[in-house]
């Protein structure tokens, strides 16, 4: 007799339907596509117009700069201007030269002032011996000889205030001379004045006078307005 192997019926499960999930696969575009394109696309227009003119601007300013250098050296060669109509313009042309003549002049009082300046350092810096013509005397021109006599109010007020009258400056009369006076105070130069070689010390002495003297007195000019 045969046997047979029974197995129990297949169960039909129902079948569960896939769930799609319930976001539209299209949402994540959704923010994107519902803007309006028009208007988007005029403001990357409006800013791209506004860099445009931006660069237009820079690149006139630099045409101008450009232009003004030129006609500065042309007028600082000798030559003189043109208007649009090829007539010279002289008006033009002074204007310019009276403005290179006074850059000279400013240029030439800063040099002198920074160049006071650098031999104060220079011979607090140094341990040499110090004569009467190494002194750093408040002077446009450095001394060539032993003289007093170059040591006047008119030159000393000349050269400490002449500086003051560039453009640009910020240090006013009343300061200058009170840097001066605390500088040339007999108590402070007593350090230079102790390298002073024996044959220029009297000299010296009597030259430090002068200057502190004359300091005060135009301090006390510029507090009564007389300066």
């Amino acid at each position: 007799m045969k046997g047979y192997l029974a197995f129990p019926p297949l169960s039909s499960a129902p079948k569960v339907p896939l769930q799609l999930s319930e976001t539209d696969p299209t949402s994540a575009c959704t923010t994107w596509s519902n803007q309006p394109q028009g208007a988007s696309q005029s403001e990357d227009s409006g800013d791209l117009e506004e860099k445009l003119e931006g660069e237009r601007r820079r690149r006139r300013e630099q045409e101008r700069a450009l232009s003004e250098r030129s006609e500065v050296e042309w007028v600082r060669a000798g030559g003189v201007l043109r208007d649009a109509s090829g007539r010279r313009d002289r008006v033009r042309t002074e204007r310019i030269r009276q403005e290179l003549q006074l850059q000279d002049m400013e240029g030439q009082r800063i040099v002198r002032w920074e160049a006071s300046e650098t031999r104060w350092r220079t011979i607090q810096s140094s341990p040499a011996p110090i004569t009467f013509v190494d002194f750093p005397w408040p002077l446009a021109e450095h001394v060539s000889s032993r003289d007093l006599n170059s040591l006047t109010r008119r030159a000393i007020s000349n050269f400490l205030f002449e500086s003051l009258a560039v453009r640009g400056n910020a240090t006013t009369k009343r300061e200058r001379i009170r840097s001066a006076l605390l500088r040339w105070h007999p108590d402070k130069i007593s350090v230079l004045l102790s390298r002073v070689v024996s044959d220029d010390l009297e000299l010296v002495r009597e030259g430090i006078h002068v200057v502190f003297g004359i300091l005060k007195s135009l301090q006390v000019a510029e507090r009564t307005g007389v300066l």
